[in-house]
């Protein structure tokens, strides 16, 4: 049942096994925390290539492209790479007003989709619990961590329509914060998970003192289209 831009998430069970794990997915996230000191194999991702390969597969699953090229919509940004995975925006003044760092994906170098997960350095350093929640389901394509920071903000953007996305909430503070899909919106909960067609015009802000973390999630296949 569609409720506005956000999509009901009952019959999911990817979505059901990060909420029955969240204590585990969490305490993985802390010994992380998106500290790059922590990260013992910055990896050799030079020119953004392993999200280039996640696109590519995307295009390839969908048989189309962005409605609207991500880069009009980030016009006002610029791109930065903190690590093998590890890509974000930042303003011009360089204020980072968001990152996140691919955690594992079905995407392969021929830009097939593979049966299982792939993880990345950062994912088998630090997120393997995490991952083994999801390795038996097929519609999950890609997982990743997404920070917004204390005062982010994203521009509206489309993804693709073959995909649905999911956050699951981590680090939520109180106060102004929110995420819009098509005219609705609604605020992320710790250990829950709002889902959305990736093709639906989106937005979020952080107007807190607090980084907002969640995990990423696409879902893609025959068992998701009735949620679309």
């Amino acid at each position: 049942m569609k409720m506005k831009g956000f999509l009901d998430t009952t019959g999911l069970q990817a979505c059901k096994s990060l909420e029955d794990n969240f204590d585990i997915i969490l305490e993985e996230y802390n010994s992380f925390s998106f500290n790059i000191d922590k990260v013992d194999d910055i990896g050799d991702d030079t020119n953004w290539e392993l999200w280039q390969r996640v696109q590519k597969a995307t295009y390839r699953i969908s048989n189309t492209e962005y409605e609207k090229g991500f880069s009009e919509y980030t016009t006002p940004y610029e791109t930065y790479q903190q690590g093998h995975g590890w890509y974000g925006l930042k303003s011009r003044e360089g204020k980072s007003v968001w990152d996140g760092v691919l955690l594992a994906t079905k995407a392969n170098a021929d830009n097939a989709v593979s049966s299982g997960l792939n993880p990345t350095p950062v994912c088998n350093d630090f997120f393997n619990k995490t991952i083994d929640c999801l390795q038996g389901f097929p519609e999950v394509m890609n997982v990743m961590l997404a920070r917004l920071p204390s005062g982010g903000s994203l521009p509206k953007h489309r993804g693709f329509k073959a995909l649905v996305r999911v956050h699951f909430g981590l680090v939520v503070p109180d106060g102004d914060i929110n995420f819009w899909v098509d005219g609705d919106e609604k605020k992320w909960e710790p250990g829950k998970c709002l889902a959305f067609n990736d093709g639906s015009e989106h937005t979020a802000w952080n107007k807190t003192d607090i980084d907002r973390i969640i995990l990423i999630m696409d879902l893609w296949g025959e068992s998701v289209n009735e949620h679309k």
